[in-house]
């Protein structure tokens, strides 16, 4: 059995992965290149190349405090960027719960 320690890296490397996937997906159907994307990130602000976009979408270099910025340029929440609700307009996780009592 896996340590504590263990499970949550497994839960963390497999959010950032979805992440990953997430942006790319989001980015092609929006029917935009790399560069498109990072040009409309500069714009905002983060300054990013298009090398740097291909690193985020493969996993690698994915920088959570640019999430707020990469889900305003690509027109989607950051709940969905990180795979919790499969409407990229909505914020709440598919699975949420208020807290009662």
């Amino acid at each position: 059995m896996s340590a504590p320690d263990d499970l949550s890296s497994d839960r963390t490397a497999e959010r950032q992965w979805i992440c990953a996937r997430r942006i790319r997906e989001r980015r092609r159907q929006l029917d935009l290149t790399q560069a498109d994307l990072a040009d409309l990130l500069t714009r905002r602000g983060v300054l990013l190349t298009n090398r740097t976009v291909s690193a985020m979408e493969n996993g690698r270099r994915l920088d959570l405090g640019k999430l707020p910025d990469l889900a305003a340029a690509l027109t989607c929440s950051v709940t969905y960027l990180l795979g919790m609700t499969r409407d990229p307009s909505r914020w709440e996780p598919d699975d949420w719960q208020p807290i009662t009592g």
